[in-house]
């Protein structure tokens, strides 16, 4: 079982005015917590490329792979899990020869992404993908669906230790806390994507070796995602 780190770190400003009285006297406490936490989520995204002179047998072999593998992979969804088209692109390629542009073919890509909760179905949806015709596998994100807990969390813990700080140091100087003046909280959770290439060209299998797609996948593992909140709070002075 991976183990989380949690740390906070402080600062405290202390403004006073000594010549001018019409001045606010102020005290500012600044805490900043970091987390490790598990994802919770992951979205592989899948390309289907095809290129050639007949923009219609290109469509409807795209749209042949993409419409079985769509299907087979929904059968394999659950709840919170889903299947959307992300791009349809329809290009023109050509090259050149003396400076004039010449037509060489048409090129048709399709792309889907994945969202699972379940992780470990990773393996099985590339492996489902790649044995029926889907080569390309663009994209692994790893991330938190409902980030917006987390940060609730560490910022509350945040905030109850900038309190705490701005008390202390108050206290121990002989002053009083006021109403706070201002409150600034911030919070964020990283992702984790990795681009797995070699799943460009899985079909092939150079000579002398042996090819293993469900192998490959096996080893990427979601790691832990960094989550991070702070709090600046400014409180008068009596």
């Amino acid at each position: 079982m991976r183990k989380l780190f949690l740390a906070a770190f402080g600062f405290l400003a202390l403004s006073v005015p000594v010549m001018s009285f019409a001045q606010e006297s102020t005290i500012s406490s600044d805490i900043s917590i970091n987390k490790q936490v598990l994802p919770d989520t992951v979205t592989i995204t899948f390309y289907v490329v095809n290129s050639g002179g007949n923009i219609k047998d290109i469509k409807e072999k795209n749209d042949k792979t993409v419409n079985n593998v769509i299907s087979l992979i929904k059968a394999r969804l659950k709840e919170g899990e889903s299947i959307r088209t992300i791009a349809y692109r329809i290009n023109n390629i050509y090259s050149y020869k003396d400076k004039v542009r010449i037509f060489q073919k048409y090129e048709v890509s399709n792309g889907f992404e994945v969202k699972l909760k379940d992780l470990d179905k990773i393996s099985e949806i590339i492996d489902l993908a790649t044995k029926n015709d889907v080569k390309n596998v663009q994209n692994i994100v790893f991330s938190l669906e409902d980030a917006n807990n987390t940060c609730n969390s560490l910022m509350a813990q945040a905030l109850k230790l900038a309190q705490s700080r701005a008390q202390y140091i108050a206290k121990s100087g002989g002053l009083e806390l006021l109403k706070p003046k201002s409150i600034s909280p911030y919070c964020s959770v990283s992702s984790n994507s990795t681009t797995p290439r070699m799943y460009a060209n899985a079909s092939f299998k150079a000579e002398g070796t042996s090819y293993d797609t469900a192998n490959v996948v096996e080893s990427i593992e979601p790691g832990v995602l960094d989550a991070r909140a702070n709090v600046n709070m400014v409180y008068y002075l009596k």
